[in-house]
């Protein structure tokens, strides 16, 4: 019998982090959670939906729905024994509160791995991406808060046991 695992991701938008979560085969019980993939999933046709509900008077209410749903998900996943990967930023602690008191309730801890990941490159995948899909490109001004959140010396993931984080080492553009 396998051991039921939860792995999140950590790091900027363009850091690797669906790329890295592809090695985790659904096949081999393994459920992928991605705020991406649910926002475009419930606001479709493109990532940018989601941020333009956020500008306006559903603001609350679209993010409330986002990780309501995401929280089901996750607890659903966890109770019918899958594992479960979650390739998201993850640079605000109290953004996934709950995912973590549900890891929690199912007797489990989640594996991190922490993608850190130079500007310069960062900023070479967020064209490529913008190439591929246009709404999937982030602005210049949301890298750059997410990796000053992601290296500020009081980042939250900084405060992790060491046993339960692994960095990735950056690959090239």
């Amino acid at each position: 019998m396998r051991r039921q695992r939860v792995v999140g991701l950590i790091g900027c938008p363009g850091a690797g982090k669906t790329t890295y979560a592809r090695r985790f085969d659904p096949r081999a019980g393994w459920v992928h959670l991605t705020l991406d993939d649910l926002r475009q999933a419930l606001w479709p046709p493109d990532r940018q939906v989601y941020w333009e509900l956020r500008q306006g008077p559903h603001d609350d209410g679209a993010r409330q729905v986002l990780h309501r749903v995401k929280e089901a998900a996750l607890d659903a996943a966890l109770r019918n024994g899958f594992s479960v990967v979650m390739a998201d930023t993850h640079l605000t602690r109290s953004v996934f509160e709950g995912e973590l008191e549900i890891v929690a309730r199912h007797g489990l801890t989640v594996e991190w791995k922490v993608f850190d990941v130079p500007w310069d490159v960062l900023e070479a995948r967020n064209a490529a991406r913008g190439r591929v899909d246009p709404s999937h490109r982030q602005s210049e001004a949301v890298l750059r808060m997410t990796h000053a959140a992601f290296t500020a010396p009081d980042a939250w993931w900084r405060t992790l046991p060491p046993e339960q984080v692994e960095i990735v080492p950056c690959r090239t553009p």
